[in-house]
Parts: structure tokens; C-alpha cells; sequence
């Protein structure tokens, strides 16, 4: 199921940030800013392939705005917003997370 590879993508990018305490953690971690957004990447290109019903019963998974980072990954990588980058692996990951599991559970 692709819920059980976006868990994992998110998983990587909750471990990566485990040390990071404030955006500047971050932004000094050069491996730590490429790993997060590989992973988002990731994420994106997982989204595009998530079922109708899945897209349609699962609302609260924005998977415009997955794929729509992912675009932005893939084609502006060099205007990524790192300050976005880390709002999002800190604050949006675990509410991902969250979701992807309500759907595991559902569809057991």
C-alpha cells in the first residue's frame, strides 16, 4: 500500500530532524537540508499515486500542496524556501504521519 511508503518517507524525515532544535540547526546541516527535502520529494511522487478513493474519503491529506512542493523540489530547487522546508518537515510531517495511519487503520 502506498500509505505504508509515505509512513516511511515521513519516519526518515522525523529521524533527520531529531537533533535539530531551531530553523538554524537546520540550515547548518547541509546533509541534514538534503535528506529532509529527498524525502519530500519522495512524499510528492508517492501522493501523485495514491488511489481515487483513498484522494476522495481522505480529505485532510493535502495532496495538492504534496505534489505541489514536489514540483517545486524538482524544478526550482535552487529558490527553495529552507525556512518553508523546516516548518514543514517540523510541523506538517507529524500531522501527515497522523492521517496516513487513521487510513491504515480504516482500510485493515
Amino acid at each position: 500500500m502506498k500509505t505504508a511508503i509515505l509512513i516511511f518517507y515521513c519516519t526518515k524525515i522525523l529521524l533527520y530532524m531529531k537533533d535539530v532544535n531551531v530553523f538554524e540547526d537546520f540550515l547548518n546541516s547541509t546533509e541534514k537540508v538534503d535528506a529532509v527535502i529527498l524525502n519530500l520529494k519522495q512524499i510528492g511522487e508517492t501522493a501523485k499515486k495514491l488511489s481515487s478513493d483513498i484522494r476522495s474519503k481522505y480529505t485532510e491529506i493535502n495532496r495538492s500542496s504534496i505534489i505541489g512542493l514536489q514540483n517545486m523540489i524538482s524544478h526550482e530547487y535552487e529558490g527553495i524556501k529552507l525556512k518553508i522546508i523546516y516548518e514543514i518537515a517540523t510541523n506538517n510531517i507529524p500531522f501527515l504521519i497522523d492521517n496516513i495511519k487513521v487510513i491504515n487503520e480504516d482500510n485493515k
